[in-house]
């Protein structure tokens, strides 16, 4: 599944780095995209599992998801 949500704290290249790194450490999440100027996320995820991790982790890191599209 394809999904796009929109993250806090999403202000430069910096920031995209650091979240690109973290996520690619989540089993089960592929295709990250992200657009610093609209503060989103775009991903797939294999599982309910693999988007709660994803949430964790990004709140873990300072990002956290503020809105599902």
């Amino acid at each position: 599944m394809r999904t796009t949500v929109t993250i806090q704290n999403l202000k430069c290249d910096g920031c995209k780095n650091t979240v690109t790194i973290k996520l690619h450490k989540v089993v089960g999440i592929s295709n990250v995209e992200i657009d610093v100027a609209k503060s989103t996320l775009s991903f797939d995820y294999k599982t309910h599992n693999a988007m709660e991790g994803l949430r964790i982790e990004l709140a873990a890191i300072g990002y956290p998801i503020i809105l599902d599209h």
